[in-house]
């Protein structure tokens, strides 16, 4: 056999042993449905040139007899990695609260094609689909809600204020942000994230010490910003969680609703109920509170 031919029976080996162990890795760390949800996976909700973004949706296998709230569940990755798979299915047990929950996918960063802000204009795109599917979902499309853990926590909150007032279809009523980064001029000092920004950007800081400030939420915040939830870990040695401290001080300047949650010797990407803590009522408790007033003028409305 020639030397030729050896090579590609190896090539080929080594392609099939690579497909199996990312089969069997992605079944291994597969999160589970919870009871009572059903999935529709790899909806396309937008398309372009050279590209397609997917979601999946959850809602309740019973039919509800009023359309629920949504959650926009964007999943993080250091802007370049993860998917909406198993993100969508941890959030999924909020489907249980009364909630549809949309878990999407938007453009990565790499190196030689920068992310932003592409990534901010596909989960606009997802709020703009969840509204014009609403009736398909049994959703209220007045009731949206940005959810995101990590960079999907700085776009949820880019959500919250970026879209305010510049185009309702893509308006949130509400944002849940778990250790998203607020300022990404202060980030680039930690060593471990200075290489996504770079690449998130395609530019140095000093560069462009401007793009880094206007893709802060920071930088965002005004009396139109939507109530905030924001859950950070006291030990994140990712993103600090001043990050998290600060935007709520200045979402109080600006009287708007918000609570932070500092969890006490938690660091980056932790559980929604891991180590004895469960912060899923805390969170149903802050979205129903925060929904509440949108629900009650809505039902006004109707009875006019």
């Amino acid at each position: 056999m020639s030397d030729w031919i050896k090579s590609a029976h190896v090539v080929g080996w080594l392609g099939i042993v690579t497909v199996v162990t990312y089969v069997i890795y992605t079944e291994a760390t597969r999160v589970e449905l919870p009871k009572g949800v059903v999935a529709y996976t790899d909806v396309v909700y937008k398309r372009a040139p050279w590209r397609q973004q997917k979601l999946d949706v959850y809602v309740p296998d019973a039919r509800q007899n009023q359309p629920l709230p949504a959650i926009v569940a964007i999943h993080g990755g250091s802007w370049r990695g993860g998917t909406k798979n198993s993100y969508g299915r941890e959030v999924s047990r909020l489907v249980n609260y009364g909630y549809v929950v949309i878990s999407v996918d938007y453009i990565l960063s790499t190196r030689n094609h920068p992310g932003w802000p592409e990534n901010l204009d596909d989960v606009k795109d997802a709020v703009r689909w969840v509204r014009r599917h609403a009736s398909e979902y049994g959703i209220d499309s007045r009731r949206v809600v940005a959810y995101g853990s990590s960079a999907g926590g700085h776009l949820a909150t880019l959500l919250g204020t970026h879209a305010q007032g510049s185009d309702p279809e893509t308006e949130v009523q509400a944002v849940v942000d778990l250790y998203g980064p607020s300022d990404l001029a202060d980030l680039v000092r930690n060593p471990r994230a200075l290489e996504a920004l770079e690449m998130l950007f395609g530019k140095k800081p000093n560069e462009a010490p401007e793009l880094y400030r206007a893709a802060s939420p920071l930088s965002h915040v005004s009396s139109t910003t939507v109530p905030m939830l924001l859950i950070h870990g006291e030990d994140d040695d990712s993103v600090p969680v001043a990050h998290s401290t600060r935007l709520g001080e200045q979402l109080a300047a600006a009287g708007v609703p918000s609570r932070v949650i500092v969890l006490k010797g938690a660091g980056h990407s932790f559980k929604l109920d891991g180590e004895g803590l469960n912060l899923v009522p805390r969170i149903v408790g802050f979205l129903d509170q925060t929904l509440a007033p949108v629900a009650s003028a809505r039902a006004e409305v109707n009875r006019k």
